[in-house]
């Protein structure tokens, strides 16, 4: 008895299909893991802190495999771990194409001299740390940067319309936070609503200039109503006027 037609079909196709995985995998052998190199590598980015050449080599072994085994996650982990890489997207075009985008990280701060602050609040190490030193000094543990950041992005925007400007923030592990202008006024603003107090602080500075033109080098918020402060030169004392007059 002679076998079915649709049998001896798929028995065709299982011997077809085992062809098929032997050629690729002899192929896939000498070309040393890469089946389907890619022969072109597009890298687009507008380049400041990484080059092209170091995102190719990040990415070179993930990419050795080939167009059809290659990771596009391993690609972009191996991309994304260089320091100036903020975001990543990676794509592969038939036949022989691979395509990166690249965002780098825009610098907001600077935590000590060896470490930077995005606007993300994410903390990273690069090499040229050192040629950005003049950003505001931004101190916080690494999971309450993002919120650091925050307080620091509003009350800088609120400053900015006096003409001053904050050279450093402060978070403390319990949540209180402290600037520092560039005159080296220090605000304290506790853990609670800070901004709300900040705001209120900006808005009575003319008319606590008005009053009083002595320059301020400290200001406490953490009042419920109202807040202290504390002057660089000391209160004038009131002068009594002594005087002798002479008949003629």
């Amino acid at each position: 008895m002679s076998r079915r037609p649709w049998v001896q079909g798929i028995s065709a196709l299982i011997a077809v299909a085992a062809v098929l995985v032997i050629v690729a995998g002899v192929l896939y052998a000498r070309s040393g893991g890469g089946l389907l190199p890619f022969r072109w590598v597009d890298v687009s980015a507008p380049f400041q802190r990484v080059s092209d050449q170091q995102i190719r080599a990040a990415l070179a072994p993930a990419a050795a495999r080939g167009f059809l085994f290659v990771d596009l996650a391993e690609v972009r982990a191996r991309v994304l771990a260089l320091p100036w890489v903020a975001q990543a997207e990676v794509r592969k075009v038939w036949p022989d194409t691979l395509v990166i985008s690249v965002r780098e990280r825009e610098v907001l701060g600077r935590l000590g001299s060896e470490r930077l602050v995005d606007v993300n609040g994410h903390v990273f190490a690069a090499r040229g740390a050192g040629d950005t030193r003049g950003l505001p000094l931004l101190v916080a543990d690494p999971a309450q940067m993002p919120q650091l950041v925050g307080y620091f992005r509003v009350a800088q925007h609120d400053i900015e319309a006096l003409g001053r400007h904050i050279v450093a923030a402060r978070l403390s592990p319990r949540g209180a936070l402290e600037l520092t202008l560039a005159d080296g006024l220090a605000v304290q603003l506790g853990s609670r609503e800070q901004l709300p107090r900040w705001r209120r602080f900006i808005a009575s500075l003319p008319r606590l200039a008005a009053q009083d033109p002595r320059p301020i080098v400290a200001v406490d918020l953490r009042y419920t109503h109202g807040y202290a402060v504390r002057y660089a030169e000391p209160a004038p004392q009131p002068s009594t006027a002594t005087g002798t007059s002479n008949d003629t």
